[in-house]
């Protein structure tokens, strides 16, 4: 219970960031995409739309000095350089690290590698870390403010949860990974039963695809977590390919992350769908 009126303020104040239906320009999506970025060296002048970090990870330092390219982080938070005046039919790329391209090249990512074959404008949604309710979240919000034409969703597991704090920060949960200071909430939320994770992730896969039917988007589901992905094709089946073809496991620049190749396997299996849909 909320203990008094100051308590119930902040509550209150974390519940309306939290909102996805609050969501009214592209700043507001700021709150949806936090990154992890303590180590990152921004240096936006007014005029910069997107900076290149050279690293993310203490693990990638190494590979880095070997092969030093760099992410493009844009003042969305969100990787890569989002265009919202081009006039190509435009698509939307959610999900966890997969998506985002963790410890991969732009130019190595399934959302480029897609976008370029389709001919289509892409605004990469990947958020490292993220559960199937923030991307649900995320997705929900996003739409309120791009009109997307497509969409590819790429889940991670159920057992990752979302957690709010009183600032509205949106925290993830995840199994042996706790953030300091959520141990507790960490192993209390990610050690629950099957049925509990496979409710949450039924709610936030629906969720997603009555905001794509409403708003007329074309959707397509796909997970690198084999339940999540056969839970997605008895929901949907339609709008469900197969599961992210993990065959060069830890081969990213940061080596704990699928490399070129299942990015590409990933991307060749995107495009097949589009062109079997009859949607390019």
């Amino acid at each position: 219970m909320w203990k008094d009126k100051e308590d119930i303020r902040n509550n209150m104040h974390c519940y309306v960031k939290s909102m996805p239906s609050l969501v009214r320009n592209i700043k507001d999506l700021i709150p949806y995409g936090f990154l992890n970025t303590s180590s990152y060296e921004k240096r936006f002048n007014n005029n910069q739309e997107f900076v290149t970090i050279d690293t993310v990870q203490d693990t990638e330092i190494e590979n880095f000095k070997k092969d030093p390219w760099q992410y493009t982080i844009g003042k969305n938070n969100f990787r890569g350089v989002w265009d919202l005046n081009n006039t190509k039919k435009s698509v939307g790329f959610f999900g966890c690290s997969f998506t985002f391209g963790e410890g991969i090249k732009e130019e190595d990512m399934f959302v480029d590698i897609v976008s370029n074959r389709l001919n289509l404008n892409p605004f990469n949604f990947g958020i490292s870390g993220g559960g199937v309710e923030l991307v649900a979240r995320m997705f929900s919000a996003a739409t309120s403010v791009i009109d997307f034409d497509y969409v590819v969703i790429t889940l991670p597991g159920w057992h990752r949860q979302l957690h709010i704090a009183t600032d509205g920060t949106m925290i993830n949960l995840i199994p042996h990974w706790a953030p300091q200071g959520y141990e507790k909430l960490t192993d209390l939320l990610t050690n629950a039963g099957e049925e509990y994770y496979l409710i949450r992730a039924a709610t936030s896969i629906n969720w997603m695809y009555d905001v794509a039917r409403y708003k007329g988007i074309k959707l397509i589901f796909s997970s690198w977590d084999h339940p999540q992905n056969k839970l997605c094709q008895l929901a949907f089946p339609e709008n469900t390919i197969d599961p992210f073809p993990n065959i060069d496991d830890k081969c990213a620049r940061d080596n704990m992350h699928p490399g070129p190749k299942s990015q590409a396997a990933h991307a060749e299996q995107i495009i097949k769908a589009f062109h079997d849909r009859a949607w390019v």
